[in-house]
């Protein structure tokens, strides 16, 4: 018997992996056409993967669980679990991979996406915890909603992509 929606989980596991290929190609134009490619610009390709990855990573297991024939309850509560600490650990390490390639500040709507994505991880731990119903529903509007914000943070960040980033330190 089929997990109930796994073919939803599918189609956001093809929408994940077809941003991250587009965010990549991307960053190919920009070096056709003449610009370089800075610290900032790697960081930003590569949090766009991360982000990626991890809706992927997460909406597979469920699939993957139900083949050991788990119970529903359980399948979504460890695919709930293993997407919170996925997005837990992209929470936690952010600042420091951020700065790392920059001084410059957040800009608000960063800041603002950064505590969405962390409250969808505690959403998606809740989840686990059986605080909410551990159902597809649930894990779907989490996974959904950090892909969401994924492709809001990408738009911000496009010009800085396109034209570079003022702090352009350039890689070696």
């Amino acid at each position: 018997m089929e997990l109930p929606g796994s073919n939803y989980l599918y189609t956001i596991i093809t929408v994940s992996i077809t941003y991250a290929g587009f965010a990549a190609l991307l960053m190919i134009f920009r070096q056709i056409i003449g610009g370089g490619v800075s610290n900032y610009d790697v960081y930003l390709i590569r949090t766009v993967l991360m982000r990626s990855f991890i809706v992927a990573i997460s909406a597979m297991m469920p699939p993957l669980l139900a083949l050991f024939n788990l119970s529903h309850l359980v399948t979504w509560r460890v695919s709930s679990l293993i997407a919170a600490l996925l997005l837990g650990l992209y929470v936690l390490t952010f600042p420091v991979r951020r700065r790392a390639v920059t001084d410059i500040p957040l800009p608000t709507s960063a800041l603002i996406n950064y505590a969405l994505t962390a409250f969808i991880a505690i959403f998606l731990l809740m989840i686990a915890l059986g605080i909410f119903e551990p159902a597809a529903g649930p894990f779907a509007f989490g996974l959904t909603a950090f892909l969401i914000l994924s492709f809001f943070n990408y738009l911000a960040q496009l010009e800085h992509l396109i034209r570079g980033h003022p702090d352009k330190k350039k890689r070696k």
